[in-house]
């Protein structure tokens, strides 16, 4: 009679809306037994907001059946009209249900958002949710906890045991979080599992019920279901429900690694649109889903598509759809039906997008290339250590009036095209500043599209780009018309094909670790819901970011999404590189697939990562990359040079700080192991991405400013302070420059830059902005580093390419223990095949006083000093050298 009860009810609810009813949202697939519906009181009913003293009143109250509130509290943004930014609020009061907060605007908005988390952003669900005011400007919700639906009716809350969630990782277990504890010794009769295909549900027999975790009591609110038989990959589309008697399941199980079985594994290059004037063919990989749907619509914002294309399934979760016609300048979406919903979304392997990627834009990408790009060349480039990296942001670099770029151009792709600008002090800046400087490689802030961005409004809008929607398409924020989808590629592929010209490869900084957001407003889990991110036992998005997600890297079909597409950003836009953003969240497999792949197109391709995650476990770390042929960035030396970058008083080398002359030795040599006491984490020079600063954090000018207790930005500084602060900036990077590896410069630390002591204003341009009379102003700062950077270019010796060469041909110069301050080194035997034969290297880190150094025998001629760089010969010195205060000296023989 159960069985026939329970078949007889979804029935009933899966009929009733074809009658006009249909449920409330909070209320949808409720579980069928002992359902505890309470009445609480309404603080709202019959009010305005004016009955508060406000424009806008949110009321929210809060129950967790643990009863532990006390880390908890509420986040909340006005959304619209006007996306405004979010504050924190307590739960202040206590009802029946359990905790509430009244919070009140003196402005009217429409729609709220708002997130239950802790101070340290852990958060009650993963996705954002949303409220719309009605007209009273008074809303009023209940909100229970783990539950992604809210209550606004508080008759119909409903506190009965819940199953929190339910997820298949394998195709023979089910493993369930609840709200209250179960006893798996008492399962039997209690415990039921159906496979519904359409409108008939199917028992699937239970074989047993036990603890998840084998350490936990038989009481428990982490339980295992067994199935007698497993479930079949065909049926991965069908929906799966777990029934506990007394428990309430408001949705159907997730599928999450079963997804990862090798029977879902594709392996074809043709995922996305293929186009061709005669056709074009859709594929998109969604296993889930029952149903599929290619949407065409004819302009980017119509509602309706004027075409709906049923798609087929193949065997292994491909959807395809073809069309036997020329669908140029269209538009696409995909509807998919999966989880007893529809979802509409763009693709995620779209090449083209509408403005604010609302769709899917159909275009010949061959139309897309500029004159002479199937001519376009890569400057001549062979080993990862002959490279110099120099960082920028699209927008930051030319959207000053002092860049003399051209006003249409100015903070856009095409800025960096512009060959001969200057300031109005007659600096070089912008792309000429770059070929001046000297630099192999542009290092480009993330351009792929960004989904905080709204591409319409370039003048109000900024962002560091670490926020990316879908990856295969240029943002549109920096195109001369985000609304023609071709445009935006066009004036990538004229950029990277300018800096070619110049000699100088472009690397991408990506960003694979997260998206912008997840649920609804992701188009990854709108085409495969919970697959493509991390999720933890109550299917609770996990946050190692810092950003609200982690994608799930070592899943097969999410790894080759990331391979598919930096082989696309290297093929289609001839990029020479990539730096990955949380390197540390990847798995190993992953990071070995990409370096492989790409070798395989790009033997030279620089390739580096940042080594630590947002907060969560690493997964890739300092000493995982040896042996693949990737780099990461090495903060040992980083902070050895600079000092503390969590605490800005405390000072590095760089400024004169004591006990780093190890660390300092540890960077020389490229982080190999050198000796005993000289070692570190890379197996080949190739590893170690050196570097003192870059976008993150203080720049160096603002943190050595700080450490000495000055706010140059804010007030006049004395000339011994100032004088301090550009040796320092000299000499921070003249280390960097001369150490085996590769080095890192951040874009502007050349003249200085200053974001005016803001150490992370990731959506604030002011701070940002390259200010180019800067230059004029530290022109010998620039010139000390176009001379540091010339001696690297042009001698070898500084850029060894194996371990076994840096053990023979570089020799420390011992010093006597009052050097505590002094490193010095010689590179000896044309090491590298350098043309000079010894090159002797000397860093003085003492902030007063000079120290004199004893040299080998012979004359040796001075081409760096405290005051010019290069490789013309400024003194030729005998026996010893005098090295001033907070300065290197090279000396070659």
């Amino acid at each position: 009679m159960k069985k026939l009860w329970y078949v007889l009810m979804v029935l009933i609810l899966m009929v009733l809306p074809c009658f006009g009813f249909s449920a409330d949202n909070s209320q949808a697939t409720k579980g069928f037994e002992n359902v505890q519906v309470s009445e609480f009181i309404s603080l709202s009913e019959g009010k305005t907001a004016q009955d508060f003293g406000a424009e806008t009143v949110l009321i929210v109250h809060y129950h967790r059946p643990d009863g532990k509130y006390e880390p908890w509290n509420l986040w909340i943004w006005p959304s619209k009209p006007v996306s405004k930014e979010g504050n924190r609020y307590l739960f202040e009061a206590e009802d029946d249900f359990g905790k509430y907060a009244i919070i009140t605007f003196d402005e009217k908005h429409t729609e709220l958002g708002f997130i239950v988390r802790t101070d340290n952003w852990d958060k009650d669900i993963s996705v954002d949710r949303f409220i719309t005011i009605p007209e009273s400007g008074v809303a009023e919700i209940w909100v229970l906890s783990g539950i992604e639906n809210y209550y606004v009716d508080p008759s119909t809350v409903d506190l009965s045991p819940r199953v929190l969630a339910a997820i298949m990782d394998s195709f023979d277990e089910i493993h369930l979080e609840l709200t209250v504890p179960f006893d798996t010794k008492d399962w039997q009769g209690k415990v039921n599992f159906y496979m519904i295909d359409g409108t008939i549900p199917t028992e699937i027999p239970v074989s047993d019920v036990y603890k998840t975790d084998p350490t936990d009591v038989s009481l428990t609110t982490k339980i295992t279901i067994k199935l007698q038989q497993p479930i079949k990959p065909e049926n991965v589309d069908k929906l799966f429900k777990v029934e506990i008697e007394d428990y309430v399941f408001d949705g159907y199980v997730i599928l999450r690694d079963v997804l990862d079985d090798e029977v879902f594994h594709y392996y074809g290059d043709d995922l996305g649109l293929t186009y061709t004037p005669y056709q074009s063919t859709f594929k998109v990989w969604s296993p889930v889903s029952s149903q599929a749907s290619l949407l065409l619509f004819e302009k980017y914002n119509d509602e309706k598509p004027y075409k709906i294309v049923p798609m087929k399934k193949e065997v292994n979760g491909v959807w395809q759809a073809t069309v036997p016609e020329d669908l140029k300048g269209k538009y696409y979406m995909y509807e998919f039906v999966s989880y007893g919903e529809t979802r509409r979304t763009i693709d995620i392997y779209s090449t083209a997008l509408a403005v604010n990627s609302i769709k899917s834009a159909i275009v010949d990408l061959k139309g897309t290339d500029p004159v002479g790009w199937d001519k376009d060349t890569r400057p001549s480039f062979s080993n990862p250590e002959d490279a110099i990296i120099y960082e920028i942001h699209v927008k930051d670099f030319t959207i000053d009036e002092s860049s003399g770029i051209p006003e249409q151009y100015r903070g856009k792709y095409l800025g960096l095209t512009v060959e001969d600008s200057q300031s109005p002090t007659g600096v070089k800046t912008g792309l000429a500043h770059l070929k001046e400087l000297g630099v192999t490689h542009v290092h480009i802030m993330p351009f792929q599209d960004v989904g905080s961005l709204d591409e319409t409004k370039f003048d109000e809008q900024y962002g560091w780009g670490y926020d990316p929607y879908v990856y295969n398409v240029p943002e549109g924020i920096y195109s001369t018309n985000p609304y023609d989808p071709e445009v935006r590629i066009n004036e990538v592929k004229q950029m990277v094909q300018s800096l070619h010209k110049n000699g100088i490869r472009v690397i991408m900084d990506v960003v694979y670790n997260h998206t912008y957001q997840v649920g609804k407003s992701s188009p990854f889990d709108q085409t495969v819901p919970y697959f493509y991110y991390r999720t933890d036992a109550t299917g609770k998005y996990t946050n190692g970011s810092g950003c609200g997600n982690e994608i799930a890297t070592e899943r097969f079909m999410v790894r080759k999404y990331i391979v598919d597409s930096v082989k696309y950003w290297v093929n289609e836009y001839h990029v020479d590189g990539y730096r990955f953003d949380l390197l540390g969240l990847f798995d190993k497999e992953t990071v070995k697939a990409i370096s492989q792949e790409l070798h395989a197109i790009l033997p030279e391709i620089v390739l580096y990562g940042e080594p630590w995650t947002g907060g969560g476990p690493t997964l890739f770390g300092k000493g995982d990359q040896k042996g693949l042929e990737i780099a990461v960035f090495n903060d040992d030396i980083r902070d050895a040079i600079r000092g503390s970058v969590f605490d800005e008083k405390v000072k590095g080398f760089g400024l004169g700080a004591t006990g780093q002359k190890t660390k300092i030795e540890r960077g020389i040599v490229g982080s190999i192991e050198y000796n005993s006491r000289i070692k570190s984490w890379a197996q080949d020079p190739q590893e170690t991405i050196n570097y003192v600063s870059n976008h993150d954090n203080h720049t160096l000018w603002d943190k050595n400013a700080l450490a000495l207790g000055v706010k140059p930005w804010q007030q006049k500084i004395d000339e011994k302070t100032l004088e301090t602060l550009k040796n320092s900036q000299k000499f921070s990077n003249a280390m960097v420059l001369t150490m085996q590896g590769v080095p890192f410069l951040h874009g502007g630390v050349d003249f200085a830059r200053t974001k005016q002591g803001n150490h992370n204003p990731y959506n604030v341009l002011g701070p940002n902005v390259i200010d180019w009379n800067r230059k004029s102003e530290f022109y010998d700062v620039f010139e000390y580093y176009q001379g540091m950077i010339k001696l690297r270019k042009e001698h070898p010796a500084f850029r060894m390419t194996d371990a076994a060469a840096i053990k023979k041909h570089l020799e420390f110069i011992e010093l006597s223990r009052e050097y505590t301050k002094t490193v010095a080194f010689i590179l000896k035997d044309n090491a590298n095949k350098d043309s000079w034969k010894n090159i002797a290297v000397i860093y003085n880190g003492e902030p007063e006083k000079a120290v004199s150094i004893e040299l080998p025998k012979g004359n040796w001629n001075v081409v760096v000093d405290k005051n010019a760089a290069g490789t013309e010969v400024l003194r030729v010195v005998k026996n010893k050298v005098e090295v001033e205060p907070l300065s290197i000296c090279v000396l070659y023989q």
